[in-house]
């Protein structure tokens, strides 16, 4: 019923905007929005409906035109390009620009941490969506939430390479994953992490430069063939509960838009939220029976390696937070003081509700206490 009441309210959001921009400008504005995503990475799913409501509630006068990675520039190209003006949008996932600035790791997604509904509430109801403003504003970039994916899909590994099915599995295993908590991790365990981009996943593994990889929610998974690929697929995926996906907008292209335009484009991201995160829940229940179908073979992690994970997640994020301070502090205390805020309804409503409370919560706010984050 929460995740319905939450539909509902940004569902009658937008009709009721929608509705009250009839008499919209006759101003034309034309913007380019990159990517970092593909035609074959089905993370655009926001990216492409926020553009369809845009278009649909200035009658074609605000037109956004989107350019995947590879088109205009690489992935990574992107960030430093709307910074600067080249292009007026990019979607985005946060925490590809921790090298940028710390500040955006858990932007992203947390290890052992938010779940895709965590994201939404957290970023409308909890102060997110002004801190997401603030770490993008040092670029020159504000941000708007275009949903979470769900739970990702968790590691996968060729016939060769074997199942994961506890943590000694892990070790001398090369395995893809961009995220730096996760490489931590993985280290401590005795894996070889590598970093590459989704586009170069395929090839890696297919070819055996790779033991194995993770990329993103089962639907997302699917469209990149990675059923082709592997064998093994390992649950639960403790590493990336959800990922949060949105845009950055350059500021100055931002501040032309008349009152009105702002008001549509705010209303239209809202929708594709709700879009999207419709979607990737549906398309992870969809994509496992295509799976199984093509042959993959589903391990669950046992109870004592998922305990171990839980509290190798505290470790890191303790250890960065004592590394980084700052905005990255700031941010953390917010997500913090929302799973307290919310655990006790989330402990009430058990199975009936959703997402878990990390048991590292209270030693990292203890840490946020000692280092003084208000």
């Amino acid at each position: 019923m929460r995740k319905i009441g939450l539909f509902v309210i940004i569902c009658t959001v937008s009709v009721v905007l929608a509705i009250g921009s009839a008499a919209f400008p006759a101003d034309k504005v034309k913007w380019r929005m990159g990517s970092t995503w593909t035609p074959a990475i089905n993370l655009y799913h926001g990216d492409k409906a926020m553009i369809k409501y845009v278009k649909e509630m200035t009658d074609g006068n605000f037109e956004i035109k989107w350019f995947p990675s590879g088109s205009l520039m690489k992935a990574f190209e992107y960030f430093d390009a709307c910074s600067k003006g080249v292009v007026e949008a990019v979607g985005d996932w946060s925490s590809y620009w921790v090298g940028k600035d710390p500040a955006f790791d858990f932007l992203g997604s947390i290890p052992y941490g938010f779940t895709n509904m965590d994201y939404v509430v957290w970023y409308y109801q909890f102060g997110g969506e002004a801190l997401y403003d603030e770490a993008y504003g040092k670029f020159g970039m504000k941000y708007l939430n275009l949903g979470a994916t769900t739970s990702e899909s968790g590691f996968r590994t060729t016939a060769k390479t074997g199942p994961i099915k506890t943590l000694a599995d892990y070790k001398g295993k090369k395995l893809r994953t961009p995220g730096r908590s996760t490489i931590w991790i993985l280290q401590q365990l005795g894996g070889t992490p590598v970093k590459i981009p989704g586009g170069e996943i395929y090839l890696a593994v297919e070819r055996g430069t790779l033991d194995g990889a993770e990329f993103s929610a089962p639907g997302v998974d699917w469209e990149m063939g990675f059923a082709e690929i592997t064998k093994y697929w390992s649950v639960p995926c403790w590493f990336q509960p959800a990922s949060q996906v949105g845009m950055m907008v350059n500021l100055k292209a931002y501040n032309k838009l008349s009152p009105q335009y702002k008001a549509i484009l705010h209303t239209a991201a809202k929708a594709a939220a709700m879009e999207s995160l419709t979607f990737y829940e549906a398309d992870s229940g969809r994509a496992i029976k295509k799976f199984k179908e093509k042959g993959t073979e589903i391990v669950k992690l046992d109870e004592a390696s998922l305990q171990k994970l839980d509290e190798l997640s505290g470790e890191y994020i303790i250890m960065a937070l004592k590394e980084r301070g700052g905005l990255f502090a700031k941010i953390l205390k917010s997500q913090m003081d929302y799973l307290n805020t919310y655990k006790d309804w989330r402990d009430m409503t058990g199975k009936f509700g959703f997402g878990f409370h990390p048991t590292y919560v209270d030693k990292v706010l203890a840490e946020l206490d000692k280092m003084g984050v208000k």
